[in-house]
């Protein structure tokens, strides 16, 4: 029997398919996927937020159960992602004096604290995963500040904020399963965590964690987390405007873009137009695809060009608008690795080629890694985020060991924060 702290679950709740990973941690420190599992998220989650706490509870029932039957594990926690319009995200620094000389467990719960000060509100929840919290003594940033000597500790740190709401769904769902809610992770820093490399977070790069209605966002550069956000759109918005350009059924809209995708002729096209080359007409008799669940009255058949302008124009719109927070930030230079885009959305046919052409950086589908994942259906990008938040897991687990963060308290009571103030300016 292995033992509990060997042993994870990570769930992605997506608004598409809610999914389930079961890993396990050799000593040496080497991570192996042991099981997966999904089942259809059938609208129980929207944006984020549980929208059909029982549908909710019935997929997560399923995706756990295939992953336990794969594993031959039974995890006694769940670690969550979440994502969406409520979340916020912020990078705050707190400094403490290091009154003996040398950095204890103390000096970085208060520097947490003071970081998050300003952030704290009624009905909201503050998380930081240990992966996104940087140390810095005396001005030089270390890895592992514990035991190091110097005079002022600085914590440049990550923090989501997260309404009360929102997690308590998400707890009742996993304690549905007689299952303890362990922590949670920001999607997009899990995402990221799944995907990329060292060098990436280094030399900068932005991840696109393409979802059905929520996109995240989490850019890197120096191995520090420059910018993060939450986009209230995915691919359900290309499936919209098909079925209203086409009145065709949702599920059909759904094939639709998933069998045609973007067409890169429109990409070249566009790009020459942007330089002044005009634009050739189409050549030849039209294809024309035929429908299955058009309206009455409408079309049983259209030119597949109209299609493909639906879908390359709404998807262009939406890059475009990423490309307009990165610029607006002075972002958009520094990503010498270029955008990498992952998720289930991410899987459009040709979505690369489009990001690059509207970022003008190199773009690439992001694949887990750092991990050994052996059911092959986890390979693909749709389970970044959920590799992801397997290593945030192992991550917490091993500083909750250290005394680093303590059990249960990524999200720090309020009560507990005013103690240590406190404590520390009052006595």
């Amino acid at each position: 029997m292995r033992g509990r702290r060997d042993i994870v679950g990570a769930v992605d709740f997506g608004s598409h398919t809610i999914r389930v990973l079961i890993a396990r941690q050799a000593p040496d420190g080497h991570i192996q996927v042991l099981g997966h599992g999904s089942a259809p998220g059938k609208g129980s989650v929207v944006n984020g937020v549980i929208q059909d706490r029982n549908a909710a509870r019935e997929s997560l029932k399923r995706a756990l159960r295939q992953a336990e039957r794969e594993s031959r594990c039974k995890p006694s926690s769940l670690f969550c992602g979440v994502n969406g319009r409520k979340v916020e995200t912020f990078i705050r620094e707190g400094n403490v004096e290091i009154e003996n000389g040398e950095v204890e467990i103390d000096h970085l719960a208060e520097a947490r604290d003071i970081a998050s000060r300003d952030l704290l509100a009624p009905g909201k929840n503050i998380t930081s995963s240990v992966t996104s919290q940087e140390w810095y003594v005396d001005g030089m940033r270390v890895a592992e500040p514990l035991g190091i000597r110097g005079q002022v500790l600085k914590g440049r740190i990550h923090f989501a904020r997260i309404p009360g709401v929102v997690e308590d769904n998400m707890a009742s769902c996993v304690d549905s399963q007689r299952r303890e809610l362990e922590d949670v992770i920001f999607l997009p820093l899990a995402a990221s965590l799944g995907c990329l490399t060292p060098e990436d977070r280094e030399l900068g790069v932005a991840v696109l964690d393409l979802g059905r209605t929520t996109t995240g966002l989490a850019v890197f550069r120096n191995s520090q987390i420059l910018d993060t956000r939450s986009f209230n759109w995915g691919a359900y918005h290309l499936t919209r405007d098909v079925a209203a350009g086409l009145h065709v059924s949702f599920d059909e809209a759904d094939e639709l873009v998933e069998e045609y995708g973007i067409n890169p002729a429109l990409i070249m096209m566009a790009l020459e137009e942007e330089d002044g080359i005009p634009l050739p007409n189409g050549d030849g008799a039209p294809e024309r695809i035929q429908l299955r669940t058009s309206v009455p009255g409408a079309p049983d058949s259209v030119d597949r060009r109209v299609l493909e302008e639906i879908v390359f124009e709404r998807a262009k719109e939406l890059l475009v608008q990423v490309r307009q927070h990165l610029h607006a930030r002075g972002l958009i230079q520094g990503l010498v690795r270029g955008v990498v885009l992952t998720g289930g959305a991410s899987k459009l046919t040709n979505q690369a080629i489009l990001a690059e052409a509207v970022f003008d950086v190199p773009s690439r589908i992001g694949f887990p890694n750092s991990v050994e994942i052996l059911p092959d259906p986890a390979r693909s990008p749709e389970y970044s985020g959920a590799v992801g938040i397997v290593l945030h897991a192992f991550d917490y687990r091993n500083a909750v060991r250290n005394g680093r963060v303590e059990a249960n308290g990524a999200m720090v009571s309020l009560s507990r924060r005013f103690g240590r103030f406190f404590r520390r300016y009052f006595l």
